[in-house]
C-alpha cells in the first residue's frame, strides 16, 4: 500500500498548503490527517480480510461440491472469524475525539496507532495469501484451516492491543 502518509500530504490543494501557515490550524489539520491515514489504513486491513473470506466461502463451496462434508465446520468457524475481524478493523474508533469525549486521542497515539495498523496490513497479507492458496483438493487442507484459525486469533489479539492502546483497558 505504501506510505500513506505521504500520499495525503501529495494529495493536498493549493488552499490545504496555504492554510496550514494560519495558526493552530496546521497542527489541527496534521492530527485530521493522521486520522484518516489510520482510517484508510485499518480500511485496507478490512479489504484484504474480505478477500480472504470470499475465498474460504469458495473453498467451502468446492468441498460441499466433492461432498466432502467433514472440513465444513471448521471452515464456517473460521468464516466468522474472519467476518468479526474485519468488522472490527473497519468499525474501530480511528482516533476521533471531541471536546467532551472522554478519552482523548493525541498526535503521539496517533502515531501509534498508525503503527499498529501498518503492522496489521502484513498480516491481513498473510492471511489472505494463506487462504488463496487453499484448495479443496489440498491434502494439507485441514491443517491449513488450523493454520489460518492460529493467524486470524492472533490478528484478533493485536486488534485488542490496539485497543488497550487508545483506552488503556484490557478487554
Amino acid at each position: 500500500m505504501g506510505d500513506i502518509g505521504s500520499r495525503i500530504e501529495e494529495s493536498k490543494n493549493w488552499f490545504e498548503r496555504a492554510a496550514e501557515h494560519i495558526p493552530g490550524y496546521g497542527g489541527y489539520k496534521r492530527k485530521e490527517l493522521r486520522r484518516e491515514a489510520d482510517k484508510l489504513q485499518r480500511e485496507y486491513v478490512a479489504e484484504r480480510l474480505e478477500n480472504a473470506r470470499r475465498a474460504l466461502e469458495q473453498v467451502a463451496l468446492a468441498i460441499t461440491n466433492q461432498g466432502d462434508l467433514s472440513l465444513l465446520a471448521p471452515l464456517d468457524t473460521a468464516n466468522r472469524k474472519l467476518r468479526t475481524i474485519k468488522d472490527k478493523f473497519l468499525y474501530a474508533d480511528y482516533g476521533y475525539a471531541g471536546l467532551f469525549d472522554t478519552v482523548k486521542v493525541g498526535e503521539d497515539m496517533l502515531d501509534r496507532l498508525y503503527e499498529f495498523d501498518v503492522r496489521s496490513q502484513e498480516e491481513a497479507r498473510g492471511i489472505e495469501e494463506l487462504v488463496a492458496a487453499m484448495s479443496a483438493e489440498s491434502a494439507s487442507l485441514r491443517s491449513d484451516v488450523v493454520l489460518l484459525d492460529q493467524r486470524v486469533v492472533a490478528l484478533d489479539q493485536f486488534f485488542a492491543d490496539r485497543e488497550h492502546l487508545i483506552t488503556g483497558v484490557g478487554r
